[in-house]
């Protein structure tokens, strides 16, 4: 059970993407300012989907040092100790494009401040543009939040946070249960309660 999970975390993990991980059009939760949200700076020969498909790619910023450290160190800990996961970093310039690229579905997972995580949630400055994001937090890191959105599988959610919550010496801060204003994924509050992985519940329910 739990190498076909890994597996699928790897190999997977994001063929979702071809089905359901679209870019929102801009009527849906996005008001129009004239220039649409592009994903050229972070994969210039437009192989993003594709790069999904096969890898957990987990986005950071580059204008926030302690962000970059955070998410570094995130992805060596799962490609250390959840490698199926082939976990990657990329890079977008700042809060706002890492919100952005998330609220848009062109990305999936990434580290955020609490303070832009709260602002995405809320559709407040610098998102006040991005409206109804299912934003949801897998684990926090105090001033940082590792979040998604609510179609991110739950048993993903529920490894990555047993991953990094086992590993925590290894963090610039311990990777611990989801508060304040972002909710928790269910997926990590699975284990943070001490609940079985989801799929496991599921396949006992069969």
């Amino acid at each position: 059970m739990e190498r076909r999970v890994l597996l699928t975390l790897g190999a997977g993990l994001a063929v979702s993407a071809l089905t359901g991980f679209r870019p929102l059009p801009p009527a849906a939760g996005i008001a129009k300012t004239g220039e649409p949200f592009r994903l050229a700076d972070l994969e210039p020969d437009g192989m993003a989907k594709t790069y999904r498909r096969y890898r957990l790619l987990i986005i950071g910023q580059r204008d926030d040092a302690r962000a970059g450290g955070v998410a570094k160190a995130a992805v060596d800990v799962l490609a250390r100790f959840l490698p199926d996961s082939r976990s990657t970093l990329i890079r977008a310039a700042d809060t706002r494009r890492v919100g952005i690229l998330i609220g848009t579905r062109q990305q999936d997972i990434g580290i955020m401040t609490r303070q832009g995580a709260e602002a995405l949630f809320r559709a407040m400055p610098p998102f006040a543009d991005v409206r109804d994001v299912p934003l949801r937090t897998i684990v926090s890191f105090g001033d940082y939040l590792l979040v998604c959105r609510t179609d991110f599988a739950a048993r993903h959610a529920y490894l990555l946070a047993k991953t990094l919550n086992a590993h925590g010496e290894l963090l610039p801060q311990p990777a611990s249960a989801p508060d304040g204003i972002v909710p928790g994924h269910e997926g990590a509050a699975a284990f943070f309660d001490g609940r079985d992985r989801p799929d496991d519940q599921e396949e006992k329910k069969g």
